[in-house]
């Protein structure tokens, strides 16, 4: 299992260019080869301690296996739900990590956009998620694995990601895979909170179960390239891919305006 230290690029100064940098590279590298990457000490802990505050005060109405049209189940007591651009949600340390946007314009594209924004919540005892990648191929199962990333993935845990809460288990290289293959090696890293794990769109994976008495969630983001829009998790509901106030755009930093681009 590969791990980066970004401890480093974290202290820099904002708006750096940071696609250069040694450990935005070996995460290049590996999430080229492996399909994955995982950056430590990207966030501090003071700072995601004060998100999940603000998660459990603002969606709590979600905490339960209630259905509802602004969250979209995604397995056994797992759901998606778009988080508001608000708070420390809306902290651009956030959802435009600068080492993260470094990996994302290295392996998206210099225009990739922040698709889609939001948390994935298992609530406890949800059972072990099925096997899946967040998205299908853009073309025929010969020609898609040949191809560079599209679309990927960062989950920051609110709570740490392990055997007790649950985390994310991977099959490296399975980007490049026609069809999923269980047996073959995988890996369910530990995540702590301050860290994230990332994974390429093509990428097999599922949830680990929640065996604790917490909730454990995690912001997500899709990062991709400017012409990809994800057809599957948005077909359904009223949960939003990106949700903020019409103020928000305005003060968006001078580097990560490229990322709404789109919009």
């Amino acid at each position: 299992m590969i791990r980066i230290d970004c401890t480093q690029i974290s202290r820099k100064p904002s708006g750096e260019d940071l696609t250069d940098s040694e450990p935005v590279r070996q995460a290049y590298d590996c999430l080229v080869k492996n399909g994955y990457a995982i950056l430590d000490h990207v966030l501090p802990e003071p700072l995601v301690a004060a998100l999940k505050r603000a998660f459990e005060a603002r969606y709590a109405a979600y905490f339960s296996d209630d259905p509802s049209e602004e969250k979209l189940t995604i397995g056994d007591r797992r759901a998606l739900l778009a988080l508001h651009m608000a708070d420390g949600f809306g902290d651009p340390l956030v959802y435009a990590n600068p080492a993260v946007v470094a990996l994302a314009r290295l392996a998206l594209g210099r225009d990739a956009i922040l698709e889609s924004y939001g948390a994935v919540l298992s609530l406890p005892g949800a059972a072990r998620q099925h096997v899946h990648r967040d998205g299908p191929p853009l073309f025929d199962s010969a020609i898609s694995p040949l191809l560079p990333a599209h679309a990927m993935t960062v989950a920051l845990p609110m709570v740490e990601m392990n055997d007790l809460h649950g985390t994310t288990t991977l099959w490296p290289g399975s980007h490049r895979w026609p069809k999923p293959d269980e047996t073959a090696p995988s890996i369910s890293p530990v995540v702590p909170v301050g860290s994230c794990m990332l994974w390429d769109f093509r990428l097999y994976h599922c949830g680990t179960p929640n065996q604790s008495a917490h909730r454990r969630p995690f912001v997500y983001a899709t990062y991709a390239r400017r012409w990809y829009q994800d057809p599957i998790n948005f077909e359904q509901g009223t949960h939003e891919r990106l949700a903020f106030d019409g103020d928000f755009l305005g003060g968006v930093p001078e580097d990560a305006r490229s990322l709404f681009a789109h919009l």
